[in-house]
């Protein structure tokens, strides 16, 4: 009779192979995930190389090991500040590329924190590829990483698939990710922001974004808030690549027709988008309004200022790096509160 192999224990347990190898290792999987496994070498008499055969039982489900009580742990009181202070964590992030202004801030922050607080970030970028995510988040498991962010990725899906057999936290840092508590709440963001622009009375409006799923959730919120006032809205979203040159070219379509309103989904499109308003002499807010998310500098040195939805990216790292120490704590998730505000200039009528 054919020997089973750890492929065929795989199979049966319904994980995929280095599921199996991490087990047999004794390394990070979760109990529900390791008695599967368990059972299935017990139905196949799966042996592994190097173990004995003799042995009543090969592998045993590793016991969940309760955390030390901080009473038991007797450490002078200075030192015991110093130890909450000083996490000492090895967090790893993920991201798709770094020449988004929104990702280069929050990492900025996220540096700062966890710097502070004597963690170790190790960054690595996919550029949206599948198997780079699976090889770098494989990496993570095996290094046995504290906690794991999402800043970006090509599937949530395929993410939480891989992360679903582990017991390390993860934290998604994008709102539109399932069953995600954590991220920026961009949809209440956008309703925020489409509650000042019906006190302006804009209905014909056109938003400019590269992000497709960051432009789902904007165009959700508001499109919430306007249907909340039974008030009727005509709002079409022009997605563009997110080069300027491509900017240019999508804002073009844009004014082909009158409109009331141009959303920019960061504050950095304001920057091929006011060229092209002053070689075709549109004067903001005049012939049209604008509004944009992000609210950094850029929006302070445009003519007219630009009004914004502006993000306090300080103050969410921070509370990103909390529910993360949380997790990794078995602690209760710190209160969540919006991080964004309207911030009223130059630029709407």
């Amino acid at each position: 009779m054919k020997k089973p192999t750890i492929a065929d224990v795989a199979e049966k347990a319904g994980v995929s192979k280095p599921t199996v190898s991490r087990y047999l290792k004794q390394e990070n999987v979760k109990p529900q995930i390791a008695e599967k496994i368990q059972a299935a070498i017990d139905e196949l008499g799966y042996v592994p190389k190097g173990a004995s055969v003799k042995e009543e039982t090969l592998f045993s489900v590793p016991e969940k090991k309760e955390p030390v009580k901080k009473e038991e742990v007797k450490k002078p009181k200075a030192k015991a500040k110093k130890s909450v202070e000083k996490k000492g964590y090895k967090l790893a992030l993920l991201t798709k590329d770094l020449s988004d202004y929104r990702t280069r801030t929050m990492l900025k922050y996220l540096q700062q924190t966890l710097s502070a607080a004597g963690c170790m970030l190790q960054i690595v970028m996919t550029e949206g590829k599948e198997e780079l995510e699976e090889q770098y988040l494989t990496t993570f498991i095996v290094q046995n990483v504290n906690g794991i962010l999402i800043e970006s990725c090509s599937s949530a899906e395929f993410i939480m698939k891989q992360l679903r057999t582990t017991a390390i936290p993860y934290v998604f840092l994008r709102s539109h990710m399932e069953g995600n508590d954590v991220a920026m709440d961009e949809v209440h963001a956008a309703n925020l922001l489409a509650k000042y622009l019906l006190d302006k009375q804009h209905l014909i409006i056109r938003y400019l974004g590269s992000d497709e799923e960051l432009t789902k959730d904007h165009l959700e919120g508001i499109r919430n808030a306007y249907h909340a006032l039974k008030q009727p809205i005509d709002i079409i979203p022009v997605i563009s690549d997110g080069t300027y040159d491509d900017l240019f070219e999508k804002i073009k379509d844009v004014f082909k027709e009158k409109i009331d309103l141009l959303i920019l989904q960061s504050d950095e499109m304001a920057i091929p988008v006011n060229k092209y308003l002053k070689e075709y002499h549109i004067s903001v807010p005049q012939n049209v309004s604008m509004v944009c998310f992000g609210g950094t500098s850029i929006t302070n040195v445009m003519s007219p200022a630009i009004t914004s939805l502006q993000y306090d990216y300080e103050a969410y790292t921070s509370y990103v790096c909390q529910c993360l120490f949380a997790m990794i704590e078995k602690k209760m998730l710190p209160e969540k509160k919006p991080f964004y505000r309207v911030e009223e200039k130059d630029s709407v009528r």
